[in-house]
């Protein structure tokens, strides 16, 4: 290297700082005004990789913190990116290691001040990813400093520094501030010891050691084990879930066992509505939630059953939102097959096969689930292998009559226009969704085309699991419209309906080529009542017109053209 050398014309290099896996570091010094600055040159020339780097920058910058290095600017010379920041000249938390002059009271100062740096920035939506004690630098009159936000939120780091969930790149932990708790513990522990135990580590052997629980800390105070353990548990649930909860332990001496009587309270009532949720009992359900919901609002088990509940209702909107409010609480929850579930009725069909089947790799036994991804396989008329999915489920389990069903109505659609019966071994005795189907297959009047709309697909039904117990209900149906109308009553399982003058229905509805020769059915099942549209000319429940599905809970109002009905199950609410 030449004995001047200038960047960006105008900073002169004076020394190499270090260097690490995304670039190098060196002092140069401004020519304007002699100021000392650190600059960093960095490996990677992908541009939108730079940009991306560029703009988290940009943002960690306009926070202005004490104890954050200062960013002052960025160049491009021979297309490397060059990052100006703030030099400090005191050196880094590494420098001290290396000369094994740590006082116990300045590590645990200094820690307390990193965790409200890194509090701060969290709440602002960035997680550091590379907290370490090169990236822990001092400025000349000992403030200590984060540097090196240049990887933030994009997942990669040093690896004794990582934490398991962000070694193996779970996509959770790209946006989880936990990875940094971790981090900062490992940082903690080697501060306290002088040995990182995770140094040269493959990443099976890190885990092998967290398995273990076999690090060199039986000599430090019981209360700084206990801190340690709880920052750098493998599970991130187990972990600090914050910095200040951090910060807190340390300032007490002691991780405290927390076991607060809300979240014992809201556990309870989320564990009670999913009990109802099981059992159908909806209006228990309702009642558990929204006592719940306006007491621990921010309760992620509360939110997980409020989204289940409306999942189940196929409250699709609803249903995300509440999922994704526990999400941006706890981003490693289980809920991949209630997203697969939200992807399928939001026709995402890619996203819900992928997600279903990571599901059904860590749960092989959920049968709810395999209907589901058989649902996807479907929707997208890719019926063969719906029904070798069908086939290999009942091939475990002849009982579960969906799935009887669902291969059915496949088969049906893939051999069109032929007169298809379920096999023997698919056939499941008293199930009145494949005796439904079967009609609508080989019905005399035609109400479906095989190549024109109406479809044969739009008239059949698809079995949803949670039919399987077929435990019929009496159902109440009053015709509003007709001021003499007398209260019908029915325990039938489908109920058919659609235009006056086709055999095939079970209530017939007046209005000539306004309502569709099978319209809509009903299904009647106890505590799990349905309508289902029929690709019709239009049903409308309760005012909002129907696509697909709705369920029916108390007391609703059904319209078909300008005829309406009262349905409910419990007749008391129509006298």
């Amino acid at each position: 290297m030449a004995e001047v050398q200038l960047f960006d014309n105008k900073y002169e290099f004076v020394k190499e700082l270090g260097r690490g896996g995304f670039g190098k570091v060196f002092l140069a010094k401004e020519n304007i005004s002699n100021r000392y600055v650190a600059i960093k040159e960095l490996l990677n020339k992908d541009e939108e990789n730079q940009q991306d780097i560029i703009r988290e920058i940009q943002t960690v910058a306009r926070f202005n913190h004490p104890n954050i290095v200062t960013y002052h600017h960025h160049f491009v010379q021979e297309e490397q990116l060059f990052l100006v920041m703030e030099y400090c000249s005191s050196g880094s938390l590494r420098d001290i290691l290396k000369e094994k002059k740590t006082d116990v009271s300045k590590v645990l100062q200094w820690i307390q001040c990193l965790t409200g740096a890194l509090q701060f920035v969290h709440e602002k939506g960035i997680i550091h990813h590379d907290i370490k004690p090169e990236n822990i630098l001092f400025t000349d009159n000992e403030v200590i400093k984060i540097s090196d936000f240049g990887i933030a939120n994009t997942g990669g780091g040093t690896r004794a520094y990582m934490s398991p969930d962000a070694l193996f790149w779970e996509r959770q932990s790209v946006k989880d501030a936990r990875v940094d708790i971790y981090a900062l513990g490992v940082t903690l522990l080697e501060l306290l010891t002088g040995k990182n135990p995770f140094s040269f580590l493959s990443r099976e052997q890190i885990i092998q050691l967290h398995d273990k629980i076999d690090f060199p800390i039986n000599q430090l105070p019981n209360w700084q084990q206990e801190i340690i353990l709880k920052a750098i548990n493998k599970t991130p649930e187990l972990r600090f879930q914050s910095m200040n909860e951090f910060a807190e332990a340390i300032k007490a001496k002691a991780v405290p066992i927390i076991f607060m009587k809300d979240n014992i309270k809201a556990g309870d009532l989320a564990e009670k509505a999913e009990k109802a949720l099981r059992t159908k009992k909806w209006l228990k359900v309702g009642s558990y939630l929204d006592y719940a919901e306006r007491n621990f609002p921010e309760n992620v088990n509360v939110l997980k059953v409020y989204g289940k509940y409306y999942l189940r209702h196929n409250k699709i909107k609803k249903a995300k939102e509440y999922f994704e409010k526990a999400l941006r609480l706890n981003p490693r929850l289980d809920i991949q097959k209630d997203l697969g579930w939200i992807n399928l009725e939001l026709k995402n069909y890619p996203s819900a096969i992928s997600l279903l089947s990571d599901h059904l790799h860590r749960t092989p036994t959920d049968y709810e689930a395999y209907n589901l991804l058989l649902r996807c396989y479907y929707e997208t008329n890719r019926y063969e292998a719906a029904i070798e999915l069908a086939k290999t489920i009942l091939d475990t389990n002849k009982n579960l009559s969906c799935f009887a069903n669902n291969s059915y109505i496949c088969s049906a659609i893939q051999y069109i226009g032929e007169n298809i019966y379920p096999s023997d071994e698919l056939r499941v005795k008293n199930n009145p969704f494949i005796d439904y189907n079967i009609s609508v297959v080989n019905e005399e009047e035609p109400t479906h085309s095989f190549e024109e709309d109406p479809t044969l697909k739009s008239k059949l039904l698809f079995m949803d699991y949670h039919f399987n117990n077929l435990s019929r209900s009496t159902l109440y149906i009053l015709d509003t419209t007709d001021p003499h109308g007398k209260i019908g009553e029915t325990d039938k399982t489908i109920i058919k309906i659609g235009r006056e003058g086709y055999s095939c229905n079970d209530l017939n509805v007046s209005g000539g080529t306004a309502i569709s020769r099978r319209h809509c059915v009903i299904i009647n099942m106890k505590n799990d009542v349905w309508i289902y549209d029929l690709d019709s000319t239009g049903t409308y429940l309760n005012g909002e017109r129907i696509f697909k599905k709705a369920s029916l809970i108390g007391l609703n109002i059904l319209r078909i053209g300008n005829i309406e009905y009262t349905i409910t199950t419990d007749k008391t609410k129509l006298l």
